[in-house]
């Protein structure tokens, strides 16, 4: 990354004859961008390597220190130079009486940027501030777990780390279990944090705003692959002679600790608030979905439009993200999987489930709604708006990634009528507008070579995020919901995905093609 020497990476182009590069500019970026909170907008910092990479920050007992990756006489230290910091740092003691100012970074914004502006009253804090901003990345050592209050398994078969699910996993990577646990141990501005947990857990957190889960999960695995392939360090290693890695000290007025008490309190109330599932699925798996010349992203996305159909009886705004690095500093547009086509096959599928058709006949006396079940479609039948379902999102799909998509473009129309000083024209302030950018279901596909658990909460209260992972045995999912909207459960949307995908392979199955 420092010579800009990454192999860049090839799709298949349009007319599939070819291959075509992707931007890589997201891959060079991610160790040198800052995201500094603002009162009315966060100001992103893009360092050059004159003034970053010379140093990571370690972040333990939710104290911070600086550790030089770089001597100043021959460049960059050794792994087992950065092992004995490592373990200088992981001597330390806890200190309960410290308070824990990194929880300062999961406040609001506006709250946030009052608060730095109160630390850089003071020269010691401005310092520390600097070197926050300017680390490679923030190495997080946790020297505990989540309790199993955080499990949420939807079977007892499913994959744990200890007495440890993996929807706890994904909760200590989120957000360390709050301020009583591990969530203060963060310093979530920065882009990249590097996960320790006590038993062998490690994961990564990042700030969005610098790119997209390709580019962070690619140095990743990486970065996995070549710890997976190192030696233990040795145990009686010869004491370096590099200085100590330097704390950070803070001198925090009475306002600075109301501060930090205010962002506690929140920051614990959105966790509790997170509900977490995670499904593996491994009835099938991608190669079935191809051998039915399906792309498996698509009837993925038509399995997310059944589920939610299942459980609410209509389809909502759905995000899906789709990677436009085809073009120059490309990140992404939106792939709208809920349409006409999608919604008339998930009314099929359901013509015996009791979010089938619905009706309110004239006599109803209580007032609520009768179920009148229509068996009206053949298997072929099914089958068929299956497949117009499945064009309508290949098409989706393929419009936003090679350009022409309409999220990204009516976005910038909006904004560039706001930097002209012009009235906000009528669309964006129209009723349908705020419905359609409402995503209920919001989604996106995360594919590694190993089996990496990726996800993220919902982005408006009454939905459901769900990131999935297309494996070669199978998919995992990460499914998201909010306890206080008392409508959605992650734990019955992932199980009626599980049914979804069931039913859509035995469709399939029982259709003559």
């Amino acid at each position: 990354m420092n010579r800009s020497g990454l192999e860049v990476e090839r799709v298949k182009s349009k007319d599939g004859k070819t291959m075509q590069p992707l931007c890589m500019a997201q891959h060079y970026q991610m160790f040198r961008i800052y995201r500094r909170s603002g009162v009315n907008a966060d100001e992103q910092i893009i360092l050059d390597r004159a003034s970053s990479g010379d140093h990571i920050i370690v972040a333990h007992h939710n104290q911070f220190y600086s550790v030089p990756v770089r001597a100043s006489d021959r460049g960059r230290i050794t792994e087992v130079e950065l092992v004995q910091q490592l373990l200088r740092i992981m001597e330390t003691k806890a200190d309960p009486r410290t308070p824990p100012v990194g929880i300062l970074t999961t406040a609001k914004r506006p709250a946030w940027a009052k608060a730095r502006e109160e630390l850089i009253k003071n020269e010691r804090n401005r310092h520390n501030l600097e070197l926050l901003e300017r680390c490679l990345c923030v190495v997080c050592i946790d020297d505990d777990v989540l309790p199993t209050t955080f499990n949420n398994p939807m079977k007892k078969e499913d994959r744990w780390i200890g007495d440890r699910d993996y929807a706890n996993v994904l909760h200590h990577a989120l957000h360390g279990g709050g301020s009583r646990h591990l969530g203060a141990n963060r310093w979530f501005d920065k882009t990249f944090h590097a996960i320790l947990g006590k038993d062998g857990m490690w994961g990564l957190t990042y700030e969005h705003s610098a790119g997209e889960a390709p580019a962070i999960f690619k140095a990743f695995e990486e970065l996995t692959e070549k710890v997976d392939s190192m030696s233990p360090p040795d145990e009686n290693l010869v004491p370096s002679h590099l200085p100590a890695p330097e704390k950070l000290e803070w001198c925090l007025t009475e306002q600075s600790l109301n501060d930090i008490r205010e962002a506690m309190m929140n920051f614990d109330a959105l966790v509790e608030d997170l509900d977490l599932c995670i499904l593996w699925f491994e009835d099938y798996s991608k190669d079935f979905i191809k051998s039915c010349r399906v792309s498996p992203d698509a009837y993925i996305q038509l399995a997310l439009q059944l589920t939610y159909f299942r459980l609410h009886g209509k389809l909502v705004a759905t995000y899906e993200s789709a990677g436009i690095r085809r073009f120059a500093l490309g990140r992404v547009d939106c792939i709208r999987a809920a349409s006409p086509e999608a919604l008339a096959w998930a009314k099929a599928m359901c013509q015996g489930d009791p979010h089938g058709q619905t009706s309110q006949p004239n006599n109803a006396v209580d007032g609520s709604p009768k179920r009148v079940q229509f068996t009206i479609y053949s298997a072929e039948r099914i089958r068929e708006l299956f497949d117009l379902a499945v064009q309508r999102q290949t098409k989706e799909m393929n419009d936003n990634i090679y350009g022409q998509g309409i999220d990204n473009h009516l976005m910038g129309l909006r904004y560039a009528a706001k930097e002209a000083g012009e009235p906000i024209p009528e669309i964006f302030t129209d009723e349908a507008y705020a419905i359609v950018n409402h995503f209920a279901l919001s989604t996106s596909q995360v594919t590694t070579k190993n089996d990496v658990i990726a996800g993220y909460g919902p982005v408006v209260p009454d939905g459901y995020g769900c990131a999935y992972n297309v494996r070669k045995n199978g998919f995992i999912f990460s499914v998201s919901a909010f306890h206080s909207d008392g409508r959605t459960s992650a734990v019955q949307f992932a199980q009626t995905l599980e049914q979804s995908l069931r039913d859509m392979a035995a469709m399939i199955k029982n259709s003559k093609k």
